[in-house]
């Protein structure tokens, strides 16, 4: 009965589910490098940007180009299909100390999209992320956020970790580049905040530079997987980043 299913339904989320609030511990941050940009009198806040709905040809080279002119080291969740027309965008995510998580193939509507079709699509994005980067992706990120019991227990299933967010500037009904400095102004960065913004819109761009170069405080973006207790694809992208 409910009884029974219950315990495995809460362990499931225990074990799969990464939602960061706000508080998250902090961890060393040695191999960080320092900004560009004076930290005096600026109070540090370490979080993590993440990134949707890419790669796109045009704003993800700009923002990959921010990125590493501010120091900041992000979570990329691509969609496999355009993975497979911009691989080389991939590899300069990993190489400049990024991560990638999974997607989805095609980031089809959840709830016109049947379990086995939804886990289809994340292992055909993870045969694909494994040829390009010589690795299989541990993070997942579903489309909207959303899944079912049996989508989580699918996933679950697969030893993947699922990342949400607590922050979303909801870039994707932005027009112009206003809206995002706007919205900026008034947002207060907390420590593990989980940014999540898209990389097939151009504002994240410039939420990266406004929040870099704040003069109160002093964002320090990291990978996903630094919050997290293992640390073997931190190690691969620690690597190749060095290399």
């Amino acid at each position: 009965g409910c009884d029974s299913v219950q315990p495995l339904i809460d362990r499931v989320f225990a074990e799969t589910v990464t939602f960061m609030e706000h508080g998250t511990p902090a961890q060393n941050y040695a191999r960080i490098p320092t900004s560009p940009f004076s930290s005096a009198g600026r109070t540090k806040i370490n979080l993590s940007l993440t990134f949707d709905d890419g790669p796109h040809p045009d704003y993800t080279p700009q923002l990959l180009d921010i990125l590493k002119r501010y120091h900041q080291r992000a979570t990329f969740f691509v969609i496999g299909e355009l993975a497979k027309q911009y691989p080389e965008l991939i590899e300069r995510m990993i190489d400049e100390g990024h991560e990638v998580g999974n997607h989805t193939f095609t980031h089809s509507e959840p709830s016109r999209t049947s379990t086995r079709q939804f886990l289809d699509e994340i292992n055909l994005t993870n045969q694909l992320l494994q040829q390009i980067t010589g690795h299989t992706p541990d993070l997942v990120r579903p489309p909207k956020g959303k899944l079912t019991i049996g989508k989580l227990l699918g996933l679950w299933l697969q030893r993947r970790t699922v990342v949400l967010w607590d922050i979303d500037p909801r870039d994707y009904f932005m027009t112009t580049p206003s809206q995002m400095t706007d919205w900026c102004r008034q947002y207060t960065p907390q420590e593990g905040n989980f940014c999540l913004m898209h990389d097939n819109h151009p504002y994240a761009i410039e939420a990266v530079r406004y929040l870099s170069e704040h003069p109160d405080y002093q964002i320090q973006s990291h990978i996903v997987s630094h919050w997290l207790s293992h640390k073997s694809y931190q190690s691969i992208i620690n690597q190749r980043a060095r290399a």
